[in-house]
């Protein structure tokens, strides 16, 4: 059975990421969002959710995203 992580490994793990420029953030998806970061993260071996939501920012181009686009949005929640 796999043990929990300590405190300190926990730290350890944060202070490397964020010497990496690192951050965390929440972010609220819908679950077929979520269905789709979990087939791309098996799809590809990506290590994380984390991972795939990176990969995918990296190839948008984010100036070919539109006020129509956001607009799809809102009232979403």
């Amino acid at each position: 059975m796999p043990t929990k992580p300590s405190a300190i490994n926990v730290a350890e793990v944060r202070a490397r990421r964020r010497a990496a420029g690192l951050r965390s953030t929440e972010t609220v998806l819908h679950v077929d969002e979520i269905a789709l970061l979990d087939e791309l993260k098996t799809r590809l071996g990506l290590g994380s959710r984390s991972d795939a939501v990176r990969l995918l920012i990296a190839k948008t181009d984010a100036s070919s995203l539109t006020p129509a686009d956001a607009a799809a949005f809102k009232g979403a929640a």
